[in-house]
């Protein structure tokens, strides 16, 4: 019996606690890279857990633009509001600067991180790894970055 009552009152509060979550559709964040690749950062949600990414990075001699597609998981229930994780993948394109002579760049990437909005502020701030595959070139395989993003439109 009271096992029933604390697996209740558990439940309770993992409900209260995804409610009180804000919804993520709709939301627009841009922002700065910094890691591999150093850069700007632009990310659009489509729902709670789907977002569009867009990476503009210099590093290294090296120029791209990626585009990622994420799927977004909410860990809220299990740590604090505003915290998750995320995977996806997508592609970039870009030129390299080998021997002073520019190269064209293009491959796929992937992408994994955690995801942390905070409340009172509109800012988001995520950890990630970004491997890049180049197609004809060195790949990219040991990318991390700290992004700091500022959501559009949340209110304090």
């Amino acid at each position: 019996m009271n096992k029933s009552i604390i697996y209740a009152m558990i439940l309770l509060c993992m409900a209260g606690s995804a409610s009180a979550q804000q919804s993520l559709k709709g939301q627009k964040e841009a922002g700065i890279r910094l890691g591999l690749p150093l850069g700007v950062t632009g990310r659009y949600f489509f729902t709670d857990k789907s977002a569009a990414e867009g990476i503009v990075g210099l590093y290294n001699r090296t120029f791209t633009v990626t585009a990622l597609y994420q799927y977004h998981f909410d860990l809220s229930a299990l740590t604090m509001d505003g915290f998750g994780w995320y995977a996806g993948g997508g592609a970039h394109l870009g030129t390299r600067d080998i021997n002073g002579t520019y190269k064209f760049l293009g491959g796929i990437d992937g992408v994994a991180g955690i995801n942390y909005n905070f409340g009172p502020i509109p800012l988001n701030l995520s950890l990630d790894w970004k491997p890049a595959i180049h197609f004809g070139q060195s790949s990219d395989l040991a990318d991390f970055a700290v992004s700091a993003r500022y959501i559009f439109g949340r209110s304090k």
